[in-house]
């Protein structure tokens, strides 16, 4: 069996089975996956079926190395078992390419087992996976031979090449050629003399002599010479190869043998830098930092001096340029270099009993590592805490505790970066609060935070944990509070219980809240973690092992389950209720995001619940104070959080009215602010909550709520009209409805749309009941916004529908409210709704009106059918009429459309059965609401109305069809492929199909929006076979071409010369029989990926065959036809016309014609070529005829 014969997917890998990461659980699969990828042959081609395969075989063994990126060294027990049969294959494909075998090695093949060791790499670790490549002796001279630059010199007219091998020359090989160069650094620890080595120098280099001299200064071995030689160029490379390249120097230049030469490398180095490009330094600078970092690991410390005087100089030479301001890898790797150098000289210094003198020029460092805490970067700023708190680990406890209080004090600020005061207090830089906290961090993970250090980290760690600054467009903060949770997290894993037992409780409600209540995700689960560490090690947490089940990992993962599901369960415990409540008040309903707002007042909600009656005071009181404040953000916080207490069942009426009291007391101006349309939607909503006949006896309730509505009516956003509607409702039940519908009817006249859209969803809202007359009014007025004549917008003429049938449905004594002539009447108008197909600058926006009136019907049918007047309501035909244009909704291309009409199919399904005639009732079955029919087959649901093709409904599945066929969605080929299918499979229904796509031309030719997808459906039946009889064919042929040559739309002239085109091509195509029919039955095969079907019986009786005088006079309107669109006065046609036309006659054997169309220049004038084209047509015409007469 081939690769290619297996099924490989690299779909997102999921695995519940170990959700905790505690072993490698994919390990069977990835090792099946990996057997696989390395029993193929690199010295065959794959085929294009094998290469798919084994490009997948590799997106999937990475797709299950990424899975383990939070814990990789769970792999470690099977690195070897994976890297041995990947290094096996490699090598011996390496061996084939240098001992120029006269096998070709695959350059794919070779590359994808590059690109695998790469992978595992990158997710574990050079340091773990080298261990396991082979360290023969025998590859040293092989891996030199391939990385080394190529002895033969390109010409000036090509592309210098830098690597010997051309297939590691290549882009793609990168992963390639990283791995070779961390395998050859491995093999340069060998203990032999490089002396001993016999190596080719039939290699040769773009060094210039002077180079070589500096380089080379002193003896140095051929081996060396050559590892040099091909490293140096790889140096400007960015990315891992210029890492490994330093890699492979450091171990090159760390070896006994070859450490007197790396004065003459510093010398080149700083040459070239000199003398280099500025602006494409920064890779070549960036490499050699990191082969500054890789030396101090690996060489005597008193070798180290030239080293730091070589980075001395670089720093200088950097300082103040473009390329370290703008580079924050250059500035990492520049902490990480010296911070190495440091930790390499005092590991080996020994420090005598109550020794407190920093060593010369430690006090510099670690200056610098401090101002290295407020850098820009992210990176620099973890490197140098990194190194600060490891250079105090190395220094006696008097110098290590200076240091901790030194970046303690930095919370405080400086004079260069002072403190900044804000809604959280004093607060410092965001950059250098991060950086500090990290560093504080690092230093707490080394136990070096002693006493009053503790109380000062836990203090402004926990200040740090709700930082969050809205600026401009967007919010800093989130790697604070991430860092401020590492800090917790560091504390709690270093410091014993006796140390931290004063700061428990506050330090455990802190974390929890943060769990709980924080925006972003990762410091959720990073609060969740440092929760988890401190109850685990400490003890010392309140109901530790409780709440940490309602706030593990998972738990918190999802924002609103963090708030609606793990907040309430902590909030049980009253020690956590208290401070989650004070976390709700003083920060999340103050937050800046709307959506943390709204959530946070649901969580205030569940909290108060489970609290007693004094807690819903305090918080109702806090509140209310709040909603007089200048901040619209404020203000919004305080009315969703009022929502919540308003909606309780232990808030009492006389508390409600309070709150509508209090309203107002809100500022009119936040109504107008940024956030207003939130703020008046949730006035609304409080309004429909706590408005009663007490409150409306109230002036200043009814003044604030009049400018409520009125402001709300006046906004575009559309939950504010959802909200005033609300309202209405709610008025209506209180009052007498007369005003509020005279009112809203006058509204509809208003000239701003706005407040006609609103006042047409809130005449639906209110309570018609007792209001015949008025009803009646209100309902005249909503069928004249759908009139043509009044030219209302398309969310007034949605919100219409939505209120005539919320009208419909009111009922009084288990009865319909309106009589039978009203209940037709809107019914036919929301029938009308389906065929709205407006379009503007935001495109289909009568999908919107669509849509309402699909739920419409869902939802006024089954309120029919429970009224005794059912069959006078809705008719037989009616019902038909309704079916139908469901039935066309739910094939249509937009995918809510369809999903509204499923639902609305099944609402009816549901009540239908005994009362109407439904044929074809099971066809489109499903029982899913709109949000699930996202995942419906495609394929299935596609096919499962073609059986309505032999039903009434066929005009209806036919208009669906085209209009999906026709677009270029992905729904158009499953649609396109279910209908050929089942055409072929059914050819009793080619003949009324191809009729009725003909009828819907004629009837539409003067809309594109469906004359344009029906040609298109039309076209590719042609192109598979399907013929219609001549009668059909002549008024496809007719109809198509009417008024072509005064179009001026290309679409259209274009769909219609494919028309003609392929009515050609099957004309000279279609086998002949002793009885040709003008169909096709049953096709023999069907590729289902180019649906190509081969004619091979009829249907006798259903339809007119074709004769030779049908031919040939088909033929001559066809040529007709294609001679206007080769004379066309559109260049573009003329080309096009005569490019596909060429194509379908290139096996006709007519070489004259043949040439006529290739060398003809259609995009000029083209004089009498179009009518020579044509009267060759013609002669093939005849001679089919003939054909035809013969047989």
């Amino acid at each position: 069996m081939s690769l290619g014969d297996f099924v490989v997917t690299a779909s997102p890998l999921e695995d519940d089975s170990d959700p905790t990461y505690t072993h490698f659980a994919h390990r069977n699969e990835f090792i099946n996956l990996l057997t696989r990828l390395v029993s193929v042959d690199v010295t065959h081609s794959p085929s294009e079926v094998e290469e798919q395969a084994e490009v997948a075989i590799v997106k999937s063994l990475g797709s299950i190395l990424d899975f383990y990126l939070p814990l990789p060294g769970l792999l470690d027990p099977s690195l070897g078992e994976i890297l041995s049969p990947l290094l096996d294959k490699l090598s011996s494909a390496l061996d084939l390419l240098v001992n120029e075998s006269e096998l070709i090695v695959n350059a794919a093949r070779l590359h994808r087992l590059g690109q695998v060791i790469n992978w595992l790499v990158k997710v574990r670790g050079w340091k773990a996976n080298v261990p396991h490549f082979p360290s023969d002796i025998k590859y040293i001279n092989l891996l030199v031979s391939l990385l080394s630059p190529s002895s033969n010199r390109p010409s000036s007219s090509t592309t210098p090449l830098l690597i010997h091998h051309p297939l590691l020359c290549s882009q793609d090989a990168w992963e390639l050629r990283a791995v070779l160069l961390l395998w050859l650094a491995m093999l340069l620890t060998v203990p032999f003399n490089l002396s001993v080595f016999s190596i080719d120098q039939s290699t040769s280099s773009s060094l210039d002599l002077v180079s070589k001299n500096i380089l080379f200064s002193v003896p140095t071995a051929v081996l060396a010479r050559q590892v040099i030689v091909l490293s140096i160029p790889l140096l400007d490379r960015p990315g891992k190869e210029g890492v490994y390249a330093a890699l492979v120097l450091a171990r090159l230049y760390s070896r006994e043998d070859v450490v007197n030469s790396l004065p003459g490398f510093l010398n080149f180095a700083r040459q070239s830098i000199q003398e280099g490009d500025r602006e494409a330094e920064a890779n070549l600078i960036a490499s050699l930092f990191a082969f500054l970092a890789f030396l101090p690991a690996m060489m005597r410390s008193e070798r180290l001096k030239m080293m730091v005087e070589f980075e001395d100089w670089l720093l200088d030479y950097l300082s103040g340029t473009r390329t370290a301001a703008s580079s924050g890898l250059i500035r990492k790797l520049a902490v990480k270099t010296k911070g190495r150098w440091w930790l390499a000289r005092l590991g080996s210094t020994t420090y005598k009993s109550g020794e407190v003198d920093m060593p010369e020029g430690l006090e510099t460092i670690i200056d610098s590592l401090m101002s290295g805490l407020s850098d820009k970067d992210t990176i620099v700023r973890y490197s140098s805490a990194k190194y600060l708190a490891r250079l105090a680990a190395l220094l006696p406890p008097e110098l290590a505790h200076q240091i901790v209080m030194a970046t303690l004090e930095l919370y405080n600020g400086t004079e260069d970066i002072p403190v900044i005061l804000s809604d959280f207090g004093a607060i410092i830089d965001p950059a250098r609060w991060h950086g500090v906290c990290l560093a504080s961090a690092e230093l707490a993970r080394r136990g070096l935070l002693k006493n009053d250090a503790i109380s000062g980290a836990i203090t402004w760690g926990l200040r740090a944990l709700s930082f969050d600054l809205r600026r401009s467009s967007h919010s800093i903060g989130a790697n604070v509070r991430d860092a401020a949770a590492y800090l917790l997290w560091s504390i709690s894993r270093a410091c014993t219980a006796e140390e931290i037992a004063p700061y428990a409780e506050k330090m455990a409600t802190s974390m929890v809240c943060v769990a709980c209540f924080d925006r972003e995700v990762g410091v959720r689960r990073a609060a969740s973690a440092a929760f988890q560490e401190g109850v685990g090690r400490l003890g010392l947490y309140p109901e530790g092992i409780d709440v940490l089940g309602h706030t593990d990992f998972f738990s918190v993962s999802v924002r609103r389950a963090a708030f609606t599901e793990a907040a309430p369960a902590v909030a049980k415990h009253e020690v956590y209720r208290r401070q989650m409540r004070e976390h709700l008040h003083h920060i999340t309903l103050r937050h800046w995001d709307t959506s943390m707002r709204t959530l946070a007042g649901g969580a205030l909600r569940c909290i108060l619940d489970l609290g007693d009656v004094s807690d819903l005071q305090d918080s109702l009181e806090r509140e209310i104070n709040n909603l007089i404040s200048v901040d619209p953000t404020s203000v919004h916080g305080a009315l969703v959080a009022l929502l919540g207490i308003s909606t309780l069942d232990k808030s009492s009426q006389s508390q409600r009215l309070i709150i509508s009291e209090a309203l107002s007391t809100i500022r009119s101006g936040v109504f107008l602010s940024p956030v207003g349309g939130d703020i008046l939607k949730a006035t609304c909503e409080l309004f429909t909550t706590c408005l009663s006949q007490e409150a409306l006896n109230l002036p200043e309730v009814t003044k604030v709520l009049d400018l409520v509505i009125l402001s709300s009516m006046r906004r575009r956003e559309a939950e504010c009209h959802e909200a005033v509607a609300d309202v209405y409702t709610r008025l209506s039940e209180l009052t007498d409805p007369t005003d509020l519908i005279i009112k809203l009817i006058n509204d509809l006249k208003s000239i701003r749309p706005p407040q006609r859209q609103s006042a047409a969803l809130s005449l639906g809202h209110i309570r018609h009941l007792t209001h015949s007359q008025l009803m009646r009014k209100a309902i005249e007025a909503l069928l004249r916004q759908l009139d043509s004549s009044t030219k209302a917008d398309v969310e007034t003429r949605r919100n219409t529908i939505r209120s005539l049938t919320d009208i419909c449905l009111q009922t009084s004594s288990s009865q319909l409210i309106v009589d039978s002539s009203t209940f037709k009447t809107v019914f036919n108008t929301i029938i009308k709704g389906l065929d709205d197909y407006s379009t503007d600058q935001r495109g289909d926006v009568g999908s919107w009106i669509r849509i309402v009136s699909l739920r419409s019907l869902g939802r006024i049918i089954p309120a029919a059918v429970v009224d005794e007047r059912v069959l006078g309501l809705v008719s037989q035909v009616e019902f038909d009429e309704m079916i139908g244009g469901m039935i066309k909704q739910s094939l249509e291309k937009l995918g809510p459309v369809r999903a509204a009409a499923a639902c609305a199919l099944a609402s009816v399904r549901s009540c239908a059965v005994g009362i109407w005639d439904w044929e074809g009732i099971d066809c489109l079955r499903y029982d899913g609401d709109e949000d699930s029919f996202r995942y419906v087959d495609p394929r299935h649901w596609f096919t499962s109305p073609l059986p309505l093709l032999r039903t009434k409904y066929r005009l209806y599945v036919l208009s669906g069809l085209t209009q999906s066929i026709g677009t270029s969605l992905s729904s158009d080929n499953v649609a396109f492929e279910s209908l050929s299918i089942y055409m072929g499979q059914h050819s009793e229904v080619v003949h009324d199909v191809m009729r009725d796509l003909s009828g819907l031309l004629k009837e539409n030719i003067n809309t594109n929006r469906i004359f344009l997808p029906v040609m298109g459906t039309l076209t590719r039946l042609l192109n598979i076979g399907f013929m219609p009889d001549p009668s059909v064919t002549k008024r496809i042929l007719l109809v198509g071409c009417k008024g072509l040559d005064k179009m001026k739309s290309i679409e259209r002239i274009m769909t219609t010369m494919r028309l003609v085109l392929s009515l050609l091509n099957l004309f000279l195509t279609f086998p002949l029989s002793e009885q040709t029919s003008s169909s096709l039955a049953e096709p023999s095969t069907i590729n289902k990926e180019t649906f190509s079907y081969q004619m091979t019986s009829s249907v006798p009786g259903k339809t007119k065959s074709f004769t030779g005088e049908d031919i040939t006079s088909m033929f001559n309107q066809i040529t007709q036809k294609i001679g206007l669109f080769l004379n066309h006065r559109f260049p573009r046609i003329r080309a096009m016309c005569a490019e596909e036309l060429y194509l379908i006659l290139s096996d006709s054997g007519n070489d004259v014609l043949e040439d006529l169309l290739l060398e003809t220049v259609w995009t000029k004038e083209v004089g009498d070529v179009p009518d020579k084209v044509v009267a060759m047509l013609d002669s093939l015409s005849l001679n089919r005829g003939d054909e035809i007469h013969m047989r």
